[in-house]
């Protein structure tokens, strides 16, 4: 069966357009030049290259949108990829802050891709074998993430994820209706997590899928409702991974007409409103251009 039917947005264009800004903001996802310096916030350099090179990967591996749209993906990959230095940043890292996982689920993505640093390898199969590694206190979701960038690094993964998934909010059946934006973004990076970023449907069980097939609807209502952009974006990368059908019309225009003329999405209608910048409107703005990308893959199937 196919998705619900985008007769009102053309999707393959809100993607293009959100890869258009992206493009054109290339310059303002570079590193510092001492970019392990624990007085740059990671938040602002590290974090927005690690998403930027997990999805135009992604995107540009579902090639649906074209030569544009696969050579800006694939362009903005191999950006974030120098920029790291070919993994040298992140084996900076890894060696500076051992029991850290962000540079390993940074890294997982370029690993995907056959982007290897040897030393960096190295060092995760060392580290990632300790007991240290094994105990740490993390939640559910953040140990699916984990667990996920292992697989992707090609790591024996420490903990099998169907153990870790009922203690997640989506997978241990909480209420329905105790749907926050917290607990949206937890639901949307369980399913990320377990399906290769909505590559691999086969990640969640049948319960689940009927379970996000019928309450999706509702939530991505609240989302929209609150001018939540970028939960709504991630939210329609869900909707359209699922089998069967899903009504996400509505929300698609929704956020289809919150974008700017120049392809951007502020995270909120909230920050829309404030003049959000490049920090307030690069995920959301990547999120869309990713889901986006897979409704259109889907819609092509």
């Amino acid at each position: 069966m196919t998705a619900t039917t985008m007769t009102c947005v053309d999707v393959a264009e809100v993607a293009l357009s959100a890869l258009r800004w992206l493009d054109a903001h290339q310059e303002e996802f570079r590193l510092p030049d001492t970019p392990h310096d624990p007085r740059h916030g990671r938040d602002l350099t590290l974090r927005p290259l690690g998403e930027l090179a997990r999805l135009t990967h992604v995107i540009a591996g579902l090639d649906c949108l074209g030569t544009e749209g696969r050579r800006m993906a694939a362009a903005l990959f191999d950006f974030a990829w120098e920029e790291t230095g070919h993994g040298e940043v992140l084996a900076t890292i890894a060696r500076r802050e051992p029991f850290a996982t962000y540079p390993l689920e940074i890294y997982a993505a370029f690993a995907l891709a056959g982007r290897r640093h040897g030393g960096l390898d190295a060092q995760l199969r060392r580290i990632t074998t300790t007991r240290m590694w094994r105990t740490a206190e993390r939640d559910a979701t953040r140990t699916l993430g984990v667990l996920g960038a292992e697989r992707d690094a090609g790591l024996t993964q420490h903990r099998d994820p169907r153990a870790v998934l009922p203690h997640t909010w989506l997978g241990g059946g909480a209420e329905p209706w105790t749907f926050t934006a917290e607990t949206g973004y937890a639901a949307t990076h369980t399913v990320f997590h377990l399906t290769d970023w909505c590559t691999d449907p086969g990640g969640l069980t049948a319960t689940l899928c009927e379970h996000l097939r019928l309450w999706l609807p509702a939530w991505l209502d609240c989302s929209v409702e609150a001018g939540h952009w970028d939960l709504t974006g991630e939210l329609l990368a869900v909707a359209a991974m699922l089998p069967g059908q899903v009504d996400v019309t509505s929300a698609w225009q929704a956020l289809a007409g919150a974008r700017r003329a120049d392809g951007a999405l502020a995270e909120t209608a909230e920050l829309d409103r404030e003049g959000a910048g490049f920090h307030q409107c690069y995920h959301s703005t990547l999120v869309t251009a990713f889901s986006a990308t897979l409704t259109a893959g889907r819609a092509a199937s």
